[in-house]
């Protein structure tokens, strides 16, 4: 089981690209034995940027990998590169966010 989180700011949406394989994505990753989706959430979230953050709700718990670069992205402008996770977590944020 792992968890991705989508970090919203003005219209925007934090991404990772994933060393492994270049593709756009949110940050997440595994869950380590015993941790809830939403630990490891947060676990992830703090170990590939650096980031805590404040109330958490979940849309979608994913198995993810390590991260090369994070850049923030406009709800309304997905990166060609994207994953199939991303583009689902895309769709979802663009009906949560209105």
């Amino acid at each position: 089981m792992g968890a991705g989180v989508a970090v919203l700011r003005s219209g925007e949406v934090l991404l990772v690209r994933r060393g492994d394989n270049g593709r756009w994505d949110v940050p997440g990753g595994g869950a380590q034995p015993g941790e809830t989706p939403e630990q490891a959430a947060r676990r992830e979230l703090r170990e590939e940027t650096g980031l805590t953050v404040g109330d958490l709700r979940l849309l979608e718990a994913r198995a993810g990998d390590d991260a090369s670069e994070l850049r923030w992205w406009p709800l309304d402008g997905l990166p060609g590169e994207a994953s199939k996770t991303t583009q689902a977590y895309f769709a979802a944020l663009r009906t949560v966010a209105g």
